[in-house]
């Protein structure tokens, strides 16, 4: 079935992907960043305990994630969707009046809670879990929502930070989520009691089509070497992500690469990033997304190459395309991956749990990067490093998801 052919068939349930893809975009790392320096002055805070408080609130987020990620396997998506977007909505109107520091953080642990992990993983789960066998293309097509916003959030929050401020806009945009709460969500489900009636009758089967062969619980997963091998591969690729990107300004300095010059390379990052997504469903449909975990390193070992070997200014565009394209793999190929290895029914759960575990990942990365590069460890080294560790760990996945008994060892 083509895209267009897929899409008009599942138009309102595609369209709720996309929305809370769309909407998670509140709890993005590049969101919060907007209001970077309004934040710190506000409180009082230097760029090291503002990222501090950052770090924090996202660890412990990661944390709930294990918990409360599990329980879209037993609670009803449409009261499950609704509670994440009211706490999402409260949780940007209370930043707009936090006038106290622990207000505040406790306010931005909810928003990354909801927003970067809640929403995603609603998405993630139910698009994988409700299109067996075109979820490369409804994880594709849903995950444009983030992209979007990735797109079109940085210039207009900027712009109304400037005319109303700060404060106002964080309202606003709680005022946004509320209405799609109130509008959008009901409309886009409107027919999911059929739809969820078809996933129960097909896991009533002896076999679910592209959903593993039996339903595994968390503890079996963990001792699957298959998962073992896939993830020490997959943690990779948030951490040197985000590792590179936030210290991309130091990257440009040390590369004598002007800041509009790196600027123009993130919209080539966002350019591949869409174009692979939607590339890579199809091919998920086709031939699964397993088989595409050990090829999903070379465009991240393609990145750092081009970071480690020259400063020409034509790199940025190259190494940030190519890490577009990583990046544009990892999200459908992540949640498709788990409904083929280990079935639906405990989905939500067995997700969250690795979602948590990157999450913890990516928050090491500023630290871990930042003390490299305070040690006088040269850029070419630390992607050196990176190469390496990703080129090793893509073929001990690719030996390690071709074996036929999951529980050897």
């Amino acid at each position: 079935m083509s895209y267009f052919a897929f899409l008009r068939a599942n138009l309102r349930f595609i369209g709720f992907g996309f929305l809370l893809t769309l909407l998670s975009s509140y709890g993005q790392t590049f969101y919060v960043a907007l209001y970077g320096n309004e934040i710190r002055t506000e409180f009082g805070l230097g760029h090291g305990g503002f990222g501090a408080v950052f770090s924090t609130v996202s660890i412990i987020a990661a944390l709930a994630l294990i918990w409360l990620g599990k329980l879209i396997d037993r609670v009803d998506l449409r009261r499950y969707t609704a509670v994440t977007l009211t706490a999402l909505t409260g949780a940007m109107v209370a930043l707009s009046f936090a006038h106290t520091l622990w207000l505040f953080a406790l306010a931005l642990f909810v928003t990354r809670l909801c927003g970067q992990g809640l929403a995603i993983h609603i998405m993630g789960t139910a698009m994988a879990r409700y299109f067996p066998r075109d979820r490369g293309k409804a994880l594709s097509l849903s995950g444009l929502g983030l992209a979007a916003g990735e797109t079109v959030l940085p210039i207009t929050t900027v712009a109304l930070i400037m005319v109303i401020g700060w404060r106002n806009v964080l309202l606003a945009t709680g005022l946004v989520t509320a209405m799609a709460l109130l509008l959008l969500v009901p409309l886009v489900l409107k027919g999911f009691e059929q739809r969820h009636h078809d996933y129960l009758d097909r896991q009533s089967q002896t076999e679910s089509p592209m959903g593993g062969d039996r339903d595994w619980t968390r503890l079996e997963v963990l001792r699957d070497p298959r998962y073992l091998g896939a993830m020490a591969l997959l943690l990779a690729y948030p951490y040197v992500s985000t590792g590179v990107l936030f210290h991309q300004a130091f990257i440009a300095e040390v590369r004598g690469w002007p800041i509009e010059l790196l600027a123009t390379g993130l919209i080539s990052m966002a350019f591949m990033k869409i174009m692979t997504s939607l590339a890579i469903g199809p091919m998920i449909d086709r031939g699964g997304a397993v088989r595409l975990i050990p090829a999903s390193a070379l465009p991240f070992i393609a990145c750092f190459t081009a970071l480690s070997a020259s400063a020409n200014p034509i790199m940025p565009y190259v190494f940030l395309g190519a890490l577009g394209i990583g990046i544009g793999m990892l999200q459908p190929i992540l949640s498709a991956m788990f409904a083929e290895m280990y079935g639906l029914r405990n989905l939500g759960g067995i997700r969250a749990m690795s979602v948590a575990v990157m999450v913890f990942a990516a928050a090491a990365a500023p630290a871990t990067f930042g003390f490299a590069f305070d040690l006088g460890v040269s850029i070419a080294n630390v992607a050196i490093g990176c190469i390496s560790y990703i080129g090793l760990a893509a073929i001990l996945a690719f030996w390690i998801l071709r074996r036929k008994d999951p529980m050897s060892t």
